[in-house]
């Protein structure tokens, strides 16, 4: 695998975000079309509200009339093409989303917004609504004396990491370049510099969120400290339209490194006791990611991981998983930027290039049709339960399509923050799991992630939210939950921002 960018499906479930939610409100996909051409009777109190979306924002509006207006309203993943919301509008700045909150309250239209389009649940869209796309709203800036960037909502990872690079800077943030910040950050944000700098929410100083009244609030430990609380991992959508993010920035590391590790078959159990054992409580300049995967000629077992600092320094930091039987590595020294493309899956490619087709000009990279669920690890799975996941794994590469289970290592950073400080509750943790599946297995997932329950905590990563999941509230956010509903019913009392797994619902 040496010189060679890691599959970036193999990362979609690092990172993912979430910053889709509804708001409550009636209406036909056919009556709200009409109200986006002719407006309609309610006027709420205050300054009066436009009789369009159109005039109640500067930036452009799309309706199905609008040439290219398909592949506007569609987010990453395929499952949800048949998704046709009544508009898709570009907002230009916070005034915008605002005069876009106050139409649609005033009319009882159901708006999402949308960063990078990434909800697992498909959360990022809504069907006969309107679709608010944060995409022109991607600025970033640093403040060298304060140590801080603000970045617009509608920025996405891989434009994050080259700019603030330029800067001499970066910010912990997910693998899949066109993750949107917002996603990230608002369901906590776990990527592989997580173990030493935290997750991109524990970064998160302030932010700028327009709330259902129509202000435009900016939020920070003096001006409000709940709600800053719970944006810092209390998923997307729930309390407003995030606009604008402030994060403590780190310096660049001087050196950082990857590597890619891989085992036979036989050696897959081995090799997982052997890392749980071990990446939870390795170094916190090292992150890694262990890969059970189905598809092609035979399943495969490996790890993947960044380093920061020299490669060098990795066989002996490595030794407790390299001695597993049959093991084999591959290491390399990168500049940090160059590091995240790779991650990307962008190695020989542009930053242009590297973004969603259709999402950004110059965008080459291709949508995919996906399902995943997830599940926290407290202790380390006992040989019934590797053995329940190998058999898995087995099953499905008998099957059509491909299949991946994922273990991001936590500890370091992450597990230093109590699970009450900031509203992202998964402190006490060794691992994140992820089940994936492409073309079809939805019968496997499911099956594999019933059979996990014996072995693992009962929490859920809210950034890869799924919609089948039962007890949700506790999965999600625990002891935590209680006190985000107060803080939505606070912020939005009519619960206009609102969706399947809403806070509050």
């Amino acid at each position: 695998m040496e010189g060679n960018p890691l599959d970036r499906r193999a990362f979609l479930g690092l990172v993912g975000g979430v910053v889709g939610a509804g708001a409550t409100g009636a209406g036909t996909g056919e009556a709200i079309a009409a109200l986006l051409r002719t407006g309609g009777p309610r006027r709420p109190p205050g300054p009066p509200v436009p009789r369009t979306l159109a005039q109640a924002m500067r930036g452009p509006v799309m309706t199905p009339r609008t040439r290219g207006f398909a592949n506007a309203s569609h987010v990453y993943n395929e499952r949800f093409d048949w998704v046709r919301p009544s508009a898709v509008a570009f907002p230009l700045d916070a005034l915008d989303v605002r005069g876009a909150v106050r139409w649609a309250v005033a009319h009882g239209v159901r708006l999402v917004a949308r960063s990078g389009g990434h909800s697992y649940a498909g959360y990022s869209t809504v069907p006969g609504g309107v679709v608010l796309d944060l995409s022109f709203m991607r600025g970033l800036s640093v403040d060298r004396r304060q140590g801080t960037a603000t970045i617009g909502a509608g920025a996405q990872l891989i434009d994050m990491y080259v700019g603030l690079a330029h800067r001499g800077a970066t910010v912990p943030g997910g693998s899949c370049p066109s993750v949107g910040i917002a996603g990230v950050t608002l369901g906590g944000g776990m990527g592989l510099a997580a173990r030493r700098f935290g997750l991109t929410s524990d970064n998160l100083v302030s932010a700028q969120i327009v709330t259902a009244d129509g202000r435009v609030r900016t939020v920070d430990r003096r001006t409000d400290r709940d709600l800053l609380w719970a944006l810092r991992g209390g998923g997307g959508g729930n309390f407003g339209v995030v606009t604008q993010f402030t994060f403590s920035v780190h310096p660049l590391p001087r050196s950082a490194a990857w590597f890619f590790l891989q085992w036979p078959w036989s050696s897959a159990s081995d090799a997982l006791e052997a890392w749980l054992e071990w990446a939870p409580h390795a170094r916190d300049e090292l992150t890694s990611i262990f890969h059970l995967e189905a598809g092609g000629g035979t399943p495969a077992v490996k790890v993947t991981g960044q380093y920061l600092g020299p490669s060098s320094d990795l066989a002996r930091l490595l030794a407790p998983i390299t001695s597993v039987a049959g093991a084999s590595a591959s290491t390399g020294d990168q500049a940090y930027a160059p590091l995240q493309m790779r991650w990307a899956g962008c190695l020989h490619e542009s930053v242009a290039s590297c973004h969603t087709e259709g999402t950004r000009a110059g965008g080459k990279l291709e949508r995919a049709s996906f399902r995943a669920k997830s599940d926290y690890l407290a202790r380390a799975l006992s040989g019934r339960g590797r053995a329940t996941l190998l058999t898995a794994i087995e099953a499905r590469q008998r099957q059509p399509g491909s299949a991946a289970i994922l273990f991001d290592s936590y500890g370091g950073a992450i597990n230093r923050v109590a699970p009450g400080a900031t509203a992202f509750v998964h402190r006490n943790t060794l691992c994140a799991m992820q089940y994936l599946t492409y073309g079809g297995g939805a019968a496997w997932l499911r099956a594999t992630h019933a059979s996990m329950r014996p072995f693992v905590s009962g929490q859920a990563y809210q950034n890869y939210i799924d919609a089948e999941l039962s007890n949700w509230q506790r999965a999600y956010y625990g002891s935590n939950y209680s006190r985000l509903v107060a803080v939505q019913r606070r912020v939005d009392p009519q619960r206009h921002f609102r969706f399947p797994q809403a806070i509050g619902v």
